[in-house]
């Protein structure tokens, strides 16, 4: 089992956006970097009216996000990134509960009825950029998946600010799912609270989490995080069958009992893997 950084400490990871990243922090420095930047309030308690902060150094929060997540206005109270993610499997919105604009315009339009891919993020999944180079100054912007173009084998994803619609590979992308934290020997109240990822460190291959129910970020490793059913991952660190790895797969059941997903790749191919053979 894997220890959480707790408190702040997830966002030692946040890769770029605004204020460049914060590299290496320890839990007490973020900690500390929080209290004199925000008061030492929560930092997510007034920044959503707030456009010119830009909602941290991993993702921009947009302008249009009215009221306190934390206090019902905009967000009716608890989870923050729940108005965004609608509370459904694998990130998608229900495009409600946001003031102004918000994701409203982003809705995913009807589209025709398709086969089946089990590889492909779903439309309408809601995604933050990252690792970008020769786009650089987008990283940590948040948009929602229009569509897969499988010629290029990109995503064409629409920002939430601009508009903008960009041509980007899945390793740019960050989906912001809903997650369950699992076998945390170390702080076992933490096992089973549920949270919203909000970025990838992978210099330290941990996920950085925010749960509602304590309004704290905790950094964890995939092996204790139980993704929903639904999710779109990719399989990676498979040694017996390395063929599968850099592989996507829909998550289809998570067997407690082995802490292993059943994972199908395709319309005739399910397979079981461990947890932390699937990440985002």
């Amino acid at each position: 089992a894997d220890m959480p950084g707790g408190g702040m400490g997830g966002f030692g990871g946040f890769p770029g956006g605004h204020g460049g990243g914060m590299g290496g922090m320890s839990p007490e420095e973020a900690q500390q970097f929080f209290a004199h930047a925000f008061g030492g309030g929560d930092p997510f308690g007034g920044m959503f009216g707030m456009g010119g902060m830009g909602g941290g150094p991993g993702i921009r929060f947009s302008s249009s996000m009215g009221g306190d997540p934390f206090g019902g206005g905009g967000f009716g109270g608890g989870d923050p990134f729940s108005a965004f993610l609608g509370g459904g499997m694998g990130g998608s919105m229900r495009g409600s509960g946001m003031g102004g604009r918000g994701m409203r315009g982003m809705r995913a339009q009807s589209m025709p009825t398709m086969v089946k891919q089990y590889d492909v993020i779903p439309q309408g999944t809601i995604v933050s950029l990252k690792g970008l180079v020769n786009k650089s100054s987008l990283n940590g912007d948040r948009g929602v998946v229009k569509q897969y173009i499988s010629q290029s084998k990109r995503y064409m994803v629409e920002l939430e600010d601009s508009d903008e619609t960009l041509s980007v590979k899945p390793e740019n992308l960050l989906q912001h799912v809903h997650v369950r934290i699992h076998d945390i020997q170390s702080q076992p109240e933490l096992n089973g609270e549920t949270g919203t990822i909000i970025t990838w460190c992978p210099d330290k291959g941990r996920y950085s989490i925010y749960v509602a129910s304590l309004k704290k970020f905790v950094s964890l490793k995939p092996g204790n995080v139980v993704l929903d059913s639904g999710t779109v991952a990719k399989v990676t660190g498979v040694e017996s069958k390395p063929e599968l790895n850099g592989r996507w797969g829909t998550i289809k059941n998570w067997v407690s009992e082995s802490n292993k997903y059943d994972v199908q790749l395709s319309a005739s191919q399910i397979i079981r893997l461990k947890v932390e053979n699937m990440i985002l």
